[in-house]
């Protein structure tokens, strides 16, 4: 990887787009880590630890969406600490306008509260949005029950698994523990029946996690989608856009839809949520969900800007092999004839990554650099 110039030293927005980020000391730089869903291996602790120590104070902090930084690094070692922490296989992380870091709870795979996995969906949406171009800053949380630990309604999409219960009769036997700990008095009883108002049911399942006879079970299973989170200067909770949605494949659509509706309508630095009020949710919702034809689920790639062809693929700031493996999956999901451009570092990345590319026998159209990096436009070979 090339050395860093004194040019790309003061681009500052150059740099957050790979999570390094000026601090108020003079040429003093922190490094943003990306996570998924705050998970690390115990390896990569140590590679941050050392890093920590080596370029900068032996401090790292946590930051409020599960992410890592190493600040007090200087100007003259962020090249060195970089190489080190890719080495080490650790991503760094990113800033400014475009997707961040994906928040995430651990879901079934460790809560026992939890309704729906977590860790997997998390990693495909950090694979479809993280780095990606937006009008401001684009944050997904990921909840695997409406405990919300992973807080979904603060971020400009959040993910929520839920459960709607359904009462068994034959297996009551009126204890009335159900009504006692339901959070909103969503459970009544009437006579010898406990009936459920499912306009006031949250899908929290404690009813169903709670009765020792199974008296009441899941019905329906699903995501709630909610969108246009935000704190910050103008605080918004998300709107609840989307109830149980069954599949994953069919969030991840409605996804989808959604970040392109705030990259065509979204202003400079205004979040998604300010674009819906300005906009009017009847109307962006209309636009959101409106039925589409296609394939169902989410891409890696994103259409590409105005006055480009193809799609952009950003890979800055991912290591090889990650980078390479990405690119393939993207250039698996355009036609054959296609072109894609994609963004790499300079070095290992746009080396190693255009090799692989024209061994897979695609045609590299071009490599042309961009103020540190490299852009690299590929057309996918018609014989597949």
């Amino acid at each position: 990887m090339g050395e860093l110039t004194v040019t790309t030293v003061v681009n500052v927005d150059g740099l957050k787009r790979i999570g390094i980020i000026a601090q108020n000391q003079k040429d003093t730089f922190l490094i943003r880590l990306r996570t998924v869903g705050g998970d690390l291996t115990a390896d990569a602790l140590n590679t941050i630890t050392r890093v920590a120590q080596k370029y900068g104070r032996g401090e790292v902090h946590l930051t409020t969406r599960q992410a890592v930084e190493i600040p007090f690094v200087p100007v003259d070692d962020l090249e060195a600490a970089r190489e080190e922490l890719e080495e080490g296989g650790i991503v760094l992380g990113v800033c400014g306008p475009r997707g961040r870091g994906i928040v995430a709870c651990p879901g079934t795979a460790v809560c026992t509260s939890a309704i729906m996995e977590t860790k997997e969906l998390a990693a495909e949406l950090d694979s479809a949005y993280f780095r990606q171009p937006a009008p401001h800053k684009f944050k997904i949380g990921v909840s695997g029950c409406p405990n919300s630990c992973s807080k979904p309604i603060e971020n400009d999409v959040g993910v929520m698994g839920g459960v709607l219960p359904a009462w068994d009769r034959e297996a009551c036997i009126s204890c009335r523990l159900c009504v006692a700990i339901c959070p909103v008095n969503a459970i009544e009883e009437k006579g010898p029946a406990f009936v459920l108002d499912e306009k006031k049911c949250i899908y929290c399942g404690l009813c169903i996690k709670n009765c020792s006879t199974s008296a009441w079970t899941a019905k329906k299973t699903g995501y709630t989608l909610l969108l246009g989170g935000t704190l910050g200067k103008k605080p918004r909770l998300g709107t609840r856009a989307k109830e149980l949605i069954e599949t994953k494949e069919e969030l991840l659509g409605h996804v989808e839809n959604a970040f392109k509706f705030y990259v065509a309508h979204g202003k400079k630095k205004e979040r998604f949520g300010h674009t819906l009020d300005r906009i009017g949710l009847d109307k962006a919702f209309a636009e959101i969900f409106a039925d589409r034809k296609g394939p169902e689920g989410t891409d890696v790639v994103q259409q590409a800007p105005a006055g480009r062809n193809g799609t952009v693929l950003d890979l800055l700031g991912v290591c090889c092999p990650m980078n390479f493996v990405r690119t393939k999956l993207a250039i698996d999901k355009i036609k054959a004839g296609e072109q894609i451009e994609i963004l790499l570092d300079d070095g290992e990345p746009i080396v190693n990554v255009s090799r692989s590319v024209k061994d897979e026998g695609h045609r590299v159209l071009a490599v042309a650099p961009e103020n540190g990096h490299f852009r690299l436009v590929v057309e996918k070979r018609k014989n597949i």
